[in-house]
């Protein structure tokens, strides 16, 4: 009866070992990983620290400096480490500003000032449009409920009224006209529609900026 305990003592001395042993054994390797783990961390964060400061630095300058004409009105920026065997890389948006949201495709837009134009759009250039710059085809733009206008020669611009607008006097008006009320024009006066300068306007009336809350990390699909 004795040596059946004893046995038995034995026996569960040897699985609790077993188990000791098997538990030092995952815990040993557990540490391992979360050692591995904790290296890759830092690495990540070190390199990651880079990366969020070349972003901060370039991203704002990068997207000023894109082209005007840049066939569309968004661009991906892509900032990557050149750390060998590091691929890190972090991401952010450009977006080009317009002031026109369309561009007006015949002379005369009586009452089309919300086709072309967005209350978003005029805050962001509301001191350029103060300005009159004779170094570019012109944009007169008139901000009052009523705007009385007289001309004398040939002009190449395009006009804009936020309210009526009367244009007298004698010559042409080449471009295009657009009010957000009632347009009357003089007989003496001829509007005629022309792209070129209309594409030159809507063109100085541009910019780049970097998107609001466009950083990531990860690639986009």
């Amino acid at each position: 009866m004795i040596v059946r305990k004893g046995i038995a003592t034995l026996s569960l001395l040897i699985l609790i070992s077993s188990l000791l042993m098997i538990t030092m054994f995952f815990n040993q390797e557990i540490l391992h990983l979360y050692l591995a783990m904790n290296v890759q961390k830092q690495h990540y964060f070190k390199n990651d620290l880079t990366l969020i400061e070349m972003s901060r630095t370039q991203a704002s300058q990068t997207c000023e400096q894109l082209p005007i004409d840049y066939p569309s009105s968004i661009y991906h920026l892509v900032f990557k480490n050149t750390e060998k065997n590091d691929r890190t890389s972090h991401f952010s948006w450009c977006e080009r500003i317009s002031l026109f949201r369309n561009i007006p495709n015949k002379s005369m837009n009586e009452g089309d000032f919300n086709v072309y134009f967005s209350p978003s759009s005029l805050s962001l250039f509301a001191d350029k449009l103060k300005q009159f710059d004779k170094n570019h085809h012109s944009l007169y733009w008139f901000s009052t409920p009523m705007k009385e206008w007289d001309i004398a020669g040939n002009i190449k611009a395009v006009i804009v009224s936020e309210g009526d607008l009367i244009i007298r006097g004698q010559g042409e008006i080449r471009g295009a006209v657009i009010t957000k009320g009632k347009l009357i024009i003089s007989d003496e006066i001829k509007l005629i529609y022309n792209k070129n300068v209309i594409n030159e306007v809507v063109e100085h009336y541009r910019f780049w900026r970097l998107a609001k809350r466009s950083w990531n990390d990860f690639e986009t699909l």
